[in-house]
């Protein structure tokens, strides 16, 4: 009985296991996808000046 009990238990803690990598990793994917889609090259120079305009720069030069 004892042993009977342990399997089942080893079991559903597998299957759990396996459901939330399942997940995870979907989930995942669906980032990535929509991480490209907003990657998209930009297509003029101007617009890259402007989507860099407000960057700071932080170096360790100090001159």
């Amino acid at each position: 009985m004892a042993k009977e009990k342990k399997d089942n238990t080893y079991i559903i803690i597998v299957a759990v296991c396996a459901f939330l990598a399942i997940g995870l990793v979907t989930i995942l994917k669906s980032r990535e996808t929509e991480h490209l889609n907003y990657s998209k090259d930009t297509k003029s120079v101007q617009q890259e000046a402007e989507l860099f305009e407000g960057i700071k720069k932080y170096s360790n030069d100090f001159k």
